[in-house]
């Protein structure tokens, strides 16, 4: 999970919020103007995070429509307050993968390698978390770009709490006992340590070991330098947090250089 930074409105929805205030996401904006408008705004959205799932950052928008999700991250059923109308909340919306529903069932069986807002909306469906999900899990709206507070372990492709980033980040809504525990058991609801999902970055890590391994034949030093450089001076690589965590200090002074914040 990485930052997202969102184009601010005015925006198809924002206006369409403010002129039918207690109108509903499905179907009243999905289906206005013949269905054009949640059609730009969905574009938008994955523009807005450079065509990543905002949960795991496998590239979606390469896929059909229908491999792309709309995700609201506070339940757009949640009507507890009726001044707040989280279905239309332009800054509630993040897009998303399906969450290895479409994936083969015999090597990733389900619902053990469901994950993204597949795996919350599976928790929330069995009351193990909360709609009003804020301060259980992290919102990625609403991190910090720099630091990171995730590690890799480079064996298992797990990703794991940042002990040391974890316990200088304040200003997180968190319910739990600390920053820590927040990550991790947003890496539970999100379920991005599934196998499936273990194994596209182990993927990423071959990619990585396969480079740095043909630059050590040549006595190439210049090598994690050039890796920054291509891995990162497009927005964005698939698994941005993966290859961010590989190159380490190289990728830090890569994305510093280019005022990276989300």
């Amino acid at each position: 999970m990485k930052k997202i930074n969102k184009t601010p409105g005015p925006n198809a929805l924002t206006h369409f919020a403010a002129n039918n205030p207690t109108a509903r996401w499905e179907p009243d904006f999905k289906d206005e103007n013949g269905g054009d408008d949640y059609h730009a705004i969905r574009q938008q959205i994955f523009d807005d995070q450079a065509g990543l799932c905002a949960y795991c950052e496998t590239k979606v928008d390469n896929l059909p429509i229908n491999k792309q999700r709309i995700e609201h991250f506070h339940s757009k059923s949640d009507d507890s307050n009726s001044s707040q109308n989280w279905g239309l909340d332009w800054n509630n919306i993040i897009g998303v993968c399906i969450g290895g529903e479409d994936a083969d069932k015999s090597k990733h069986p389900r619902p053990a390698n469901l994950s993204c807002d597949a795996h919350k909306n599976h928790l929330i469906s069995k009351e193990h978390l909360s709609a009003q999900c804020e301060g259980y899990l992290l919102n990625p709206l609403n991190i910090s770009a720099t630091p990171c507070l995730f590690n890799l372990d480079k064996r298992t492709g797990e990703l794991l709490p940042n002990d040391t980033v974890c316990q200088q980040v304040a200003g997180i809504e968190n319910n739990f006992s600390s920053v820590r525990k927040l990550v991790e058991e947003t890496i539970k609801a999100l379920n991005i340590n599934c196998d499936r999902l273990k194994d596209q970055r182990l993927a990423v890590r071959n990619e990585y070991n396969r480079q740095v391994k043909a630059a050590r034949k040549k006595k190439d030093r210049e090598v994690f330098t050039r890796m920054a450089v291509q891995w990162f001076q497009n927005k964005w690589p698939s698994f941005f947090t993966t290859r961010r965590l590989l190159l380490g200090q190289y990728a830090e002074a890569y994305l510093e250089t280019i005022d990276y914040n989300g």
